[in-house]
């Protein structure tokens, strides 16, 4: 009896520690994401992405970049549901972007996002990713503390995407070796 007691306090001490090491974020009105673009061309540039506006039909994504200006980017339902592409595109600053049906910013689709949790795969930007145990140099982390993450693998291995493990508020958090030569990274998510 003692062993079993024993054992269930193990458990119960060791599920704790983790789910206190992961951050999981909630992501709803108001949150502002920090992130740090490469262009490319080895400038980095900071990106504050403030959640405007969460719906099941629409998401409003503001975007402010220091010295360039600030706008939003709306994202409809199709997008919402079925894109498979992100957009790459300039800021426009002083206004809102529609973004085209098959296009997203940021996020992934529900398409997407069932695809990693059915088949651990999906398809973005034509290109093919499969969900890979990231190594100890992958994990990302925040103030110290693993972001509950989870990370897809083009089939050369020269892209990756982390995503947040968040159905609800799928953000790419991250990517690295992007075919469409713009990197980002979060730096914060408050």
């Amino acid at each position: 009896m003692k062993r079993i007691v024993a054992a269930f306090a193990i458990s119960v001490i060791a599920i704790t520690l983790h789910a206190q090491e992961a951050l999981n974020p909630t992501i709803k009105r108001g949150v502002k994401i920090h992130y740090t673009v490469n262009t490319g061309d080895g400038q980095e540039i900071p990106l504050l992405i403030s959640v405007d506006s969460v719906a099941p039909k629409y998401v409003k994504l503001g975007w402010n970049i220091e010295g360039m200006g600030a706008g939003g980017w709306v994202m409809k339902e199709n997008s919402l549901n079925n894109a498979t592409r992100g957009w790459w595109g300039e800021p426009v600053a002083g206004s809102d972007m529609d973004i085209a049906d098959e296009q997203l910013v940021l996020l992934l689709s529900k398409a997407q996002w069932n695809a990693i949790m059915k088949d651990k795969k999906m398809e973005y930007d034509q290109q093919q990713y499969h969900v890979k145990q990231p190594n100890e140099q992958q994990l990302l982390k925040l103030n110290g503390k693993s972001l509950n993450v989870i990370m897809v693998e083009s089939l050369n291995g020269a892209s990756r995407i982390w995503v947040l493990n968040n159905p609800q508020f799928p953000a790419v958090v991250k990517i690295e070796g992007n075919p469409m030569g713009i990197d980002l990274w979060v730096t914060s998510i408050n």
